[in-house]
């Protein structure tokens, strides 16, 4: 089972019609992804009790995922990411009161019921203490660790003090959270292009095994711990990001996720893998997010179309 924490959201999007309302979020996406593809997933986040989070909940039954440690509160709303004609706007709302001792105890349940844990995906739009209570599970329990960092809550980012980052075994940034992950830091990265970005942070935050950068369906680039040393390696784009951005949105969080799935799959230690495998295994992923791009989002192509992701297992 891959648990997929972070933020559970539902994207608005204002046209010449009324609005349109898709489900989302991070760790949504994450899990619809790895169950099209086979394997078993949690979501943990956090909801309110209104229709936006009731959606949410039934689009992700309808893929199979596991809800149980979704936590739905009263008095909160459920978050959203508005675009609008003037531009992109959220509202973290519930995500933010995911609690670290909910953290806990979710873990808990899912650790001890016997199906096992193979992965830990981690996203940042939780609170910091959530967050850290997820991180600080994983490494306890000596579960596969990945931190998807975010921008979204810079100044609080602030506070993470750098021993935080080792922690992982795989750190994943966009291009936008490698920028303020190198402010974070203070590194110099002016004029760097994106396999020196990746390896300028991969030496400064120290992950495990590997940091991942990533354009969604514009490509990445990894750098990982091998038996021969660190080698890096990038793969190319599997379509122009340039899309309409309802279609755009979490193509990126599908890469990542279809390649954290099948590097678990069929292993004790994803690390076990042969980099070029990794590698191999990379570039799969961003071809499989560009089958989001047909559809308002990935939870929508998981509901209507498992069968075309379903069609990438490997």
């Amino acid at each position: 089972m891959i648990v997929c924490i972070g933020d559970v959201m539902v994207d608005v999007f204002y046209g010449a019609q009324e609005a349109r309302r898709h489900p989302g979020g991070k760790a949504s996406i994450y899990a619809v992804t790895a169950r099209a593809l086979g394997t078993p997933a949690a979501v943990m986040g956090c909801t309110g009790l209104d229709a936006d989070g009731a959606a949410i909940l039934e689009t992700l039954r309808k893929t199979g995922a596991d809800v149980s440690t979704i936590v739905e509160l009263a008095g909160q709303q459920t978050g959203a990411d508005f675009f609008e004609e003037q531009g992109w706007r959220m509202e973290r709302g519930a995500n933010w009161a995911l609690t670290a001792q909910h953290v806990r105890d979710g873990l808990s349940a899912l650790h001890a019921d016997g199906s096992g844990i193979d992965a830990v995906i981690v996203n940042q739009g939780i609170s910091l203490e959530a967050s850290q209570e997820a991180v600080a599970f994983a490494h306890e329990h000596g579960i596969f660790l990945v931190l998807h960092l975010g921008p979204e809550a810079i100044e609080e980012r602030r506070k993470v003090s750098p021993e935080f980052y080792p922690l992982a075994d795989v750190i994943v940034v966009s291009q936008r959270e490698a920028d303020v992950l190198s402010e974070h830091l203070a590194l110099d990265v002016e004029g760097k292009d994106g396999a020196q970005l990746a390896r300028t942070l991969f030496d400064a935050t120290n992950p495990r095994w590997a940091l991942l950068l990533s354009w969604g369906v514009g490509g990445a680039h990894l750098v990982a711990r091998t038996a021969d040393g660190v080698r890096e390696a990038g793969v190319p784009a599997s379509s122009s990001p340039d899309h309409e951005v309802e279609n755009y949105i979490g193509a990126n969080d599908t890469a990542v996720s279809a390649w954290i799935t099948w590097l678990v799959q069929g292993v004790a230690t994803p690390a076990e893998r042969p980099f070029p495998e990794a590698v191999d295994l990379l570039g799969r992923a961003v071809a499989l997010a560009a089958v989001t791009l047909e559809y308002p989002g990935p939870l929508t192509a998981a509901v209507e179309a498992p069968e075309r992701l379903a069609a990438h297992r490997g």
